[in-house]
């Protein structure tokens, strides 16, 4: 099961790991923003556990807390969904429900991604933490691809940053956007220092929007009937995926 393979290739130390039970009713309650959040919760999820903890004591990464974030534990869920479940949208819930730092492995048997979350401080309410973003992986299938091997292969907990539990979290999110790179390029490679990370974090971001004005100037340029128009589209998906090309060489 892909949900097992994908949580056993942190290849957490035993110390780490548990197996308890998390009600759907919790994720309902703190996590859901309405009506619709709270059945895709009842309908949507088959089970989710509570899988492990990180902190000092079990996996020997130093704590991390200041004025804008408090890393003094990394909590592990799996997330087993039902067929047709919108897995992002329950990922989110979950993200937004637990109230420490998560990695979450969800999806179907067939399925899977791994999702993080890094939070923030409420500028108000130190107590309180606001989500920065969802880092969210491609679905992993089985059989994996030689990107995806990679991506397995790079996840022991071990070979992680260890300075802090906050730099082990954005190996993490390394690990997740070097594996939305490759199903772009077909290569898996991990970011040489952060500045490298943040620019192919921009990049990815930018490259889902120009694959859409691509496609969008296409189809434009397929229903147009006057030739002049044409003629001036043509130049412009020109640019367009000079563009694209510059993000995925970005990327690479």
């Amino acid at each position: 099961m892909m949900l097992d393979r994908l949580f056993d290739a942190l290849a957490l130390p035993a110390s780490a790991q548990m197996e308890r039970r998390v009600p759907k009713a919790m994720l309902a309650e703190h996590g859901a923003t309405g009506a619709a959040d709270r059945k895709l919760v009842e309908t949507g999820i088959e089970r989710l556990l509570w899988r492990a903890t990180l902190k000092p004591a079990t996996i020997g990464v130093p704590a991390l807390a200041d004025n804008a974030r408090d890393y003094g534990e990394i909590a592990v869920l799996t997330l087993e969904t039902r067929a047709g479940a919108n897995a992002v949208r329950l990922a989110r819930i979950a993200h937004g429900a637990i109230p420490y730092p998560l990695v979450l492995i969800a999806g179907t048997a067939d399925a899977v991604t791994i999702s993080v979350a890094p939070k923030r401080r409420h500028e108000r309410q130190a107590d309180r933490f606001v989500i920065e973003r969802l880092a969210l992986s491609p679905e992993f299938r089985d059989p994996v691809d030689g990107p995806a091997a990679a991506f397995l292969a790079s996840l022991p907990v071990a070979d992680l940053p260890s300075a802090s539990l906050w730099s082990l979290y954005e190996g993490i999110i390394d690990r997740i956007d070097a594996s939305a790179a490759a199903r772009i390029t077909g290569t898996f490679r991990l970011s040489a220092n952060m500045a490298e990370a943040e620019t192919r974090r921009s990049a990815l971001s930018a490259h889902v929007g120009q694959v859409r004005e691509v496609a969008r100037l296409r189809k434009a340029a397929a229903a147009e009937k006057r030739l002049a128009t044409r003629v001036a589209l043509s130049h412009t998906i020109t640019g367009a995926e000079a563009e694209l090309r510059r993000l995925t060489h970005l990327l690479a």
